[in-house]
């Protein structure tokens, strides 16, 4: 089945880029008399007739890297994940034929280098207005004296003004004490990541950090001979280093975290509330209120200035991020789309009563926006209209 998937995407290619034979004709009617689930796809996808306009793009996709892609595919490494979304009220979605034709379409469009050069482009697979591609690592490093430095996957060697060096390699930041420690315990640096971004580092500690979008962490360029602090804004993902008699401690708007050595999810996006799940270790947490709770593995503790509230945490949904894809689990509509406006960067407006229903599922971060959404709404009951990055929703008519 997955051959024959391939190969009616290669007469879909030629199909819309006009180059489609009498020869190419005759073998279709073979697949369609083989399978004919396949010839609903076909008259589904062609139904819209061919723009001459469009012939230069389909015939400048690189198929065979994107059929490459999906052949190799991994769950834990992949770009493109097969994936679905289904309503927790027992109604679920399966990507089938459909889904895998148009996932190998949107990985050539994805692979299409000339159309990577920004996040808006044509959408010629699901017929909506435009596409918007997703988000990637990038991220900005405020030095120590103001100065901005626009961070990718590029290996570089940056230069603080006191002549330390900080190292770009791996695709994520590096800090190394070289300095006096009280010198650079002085300096402070600010990664800020946009709306459509995410950057890992490495503090000079050894402690990493996954910083997702929309995010900002602040830290001294070493950390003191007693406490090791850092502020964030945002959502990161912790792998603190372990060490007994210098804790780590995180600083947010509604309440500090402090741990020795642990791993723990921080989400501090909502100008209300923050949340805090731990992974494995043990953490102490202290609200604005001074209240004090001990988290042990598997618990997620909600704090704002006066409250906390501890319950047990789905570990997957709250790292799902960190891996490469959203999980939905219990989630209304416009939860996941809050998700989806910081890594696509889009604005999202409601148009009247959107159902109040609640849904589950994942979904890779690696798809374009007409992808995601398109797997969204067969479990929604909600349409979707991109314009721009502008996306607008309601229910389904």
């Amino acid at each position: 089945m997955k051959d024959q998937q391939f190969i009616l995407v290669d007469y879909l290619v030629k199909h819309f880029s006009g180059t489609l034979s009498q020869t190419d004709i005759q073998s279709l009617q073979k697949i369609f008399e083989d399978d004919p689930t396949l010839r609903d796809q076909w008259e589904k996808y062609t139904s819209q007739g061919v723009k001459s306009s469009d012939a230069q793009f389909w015939n400048s996709l690189d198929l065979d890297q994107a059929r490459a892609k999906i052949l190799t595919y991994e769950p834990a490494k992949t770009a493109i994940r097969p994936v679905g979304i289904r309503s927790i009220r027992n109604l679920k979605i399966y990507v089938g034929i459909a889904a895998s034709l148009l996932v190998i379409i949107g990985a050539a469009l994805l692979l299409n280098t000339t159309h990577r050069d920004k996040q808006i482009v044509a959408d010629q697979v699901y017929h909506y207005k435009n596409d918007v591609l997703p988000g990637g690592q990038k991220a900005t490093l405020t030095l120590s004296d103001g100065k901005t430095i626009a961070l990718s996957h590029e290996q570089a060697t940056l230069q603080e003004k006191n002549g330390e060096q900080l190292q770009i390699s791996d695709g994520q930041l590096h800090y190394k004490q070289n300095s006096e420690l009280a010198e650079l315990a002085t300096l402070k640096n600010t990664l800020t990541v946009p709306a459509s971004g995410f950057y890992r580092m490495v503090l000079p500690d050894g402690t990493k950090v996954w910083v997702n979008s929309a995010s900002e962490l602040s830290y001294p360029l070493a950390f003191g001979k007693s406490i090791r602090q850092v502020e964030l804004r945002g959502e990161a993902y912790f792998e603190v280093a372990h060490e007994k008699n210098r804790p780590f401690i995180v600083r947010t708007a509604h309440g500090d975290i402090k741990v020795l050595g642990t791993a723990f999810n921080l989400t501090a996006y909502n100008s209300s509330s923050s949340n805090v799940t731990l992974i494995n270790g043990s953490i102490q947490l202290t609200n604005k209120n001074k209240t004090t709770k001990q988290l042990i593995p598997g618990q997620k503790a909600e704090f704002d200035g006066s409250d906390m509230r501890i319950s047990q945490a789905n570990i997957e949904k709250e790292t799902a991020w960190q891996q490469g894809y959203f999980y939905f689990e219990h989630d209304k509509i416009q939860d996941i789309m809050e998700q989806l406006a910081r890594w696509y960067d889009i604005k999202v407006i409601y148009q009247g009563q959107i159902t109040k229903k609640t849904f589950g599922g994942s979904i890779s971060r690696s798809v374009s926006l007409a992808e995601a959404l398109e797997l969204i709404k067969r479990g929604a009951g909600v349409e979707f209209v991109i314009d721009q990055k502008t996306v607008t929703v309601k229910n389904k008519n």
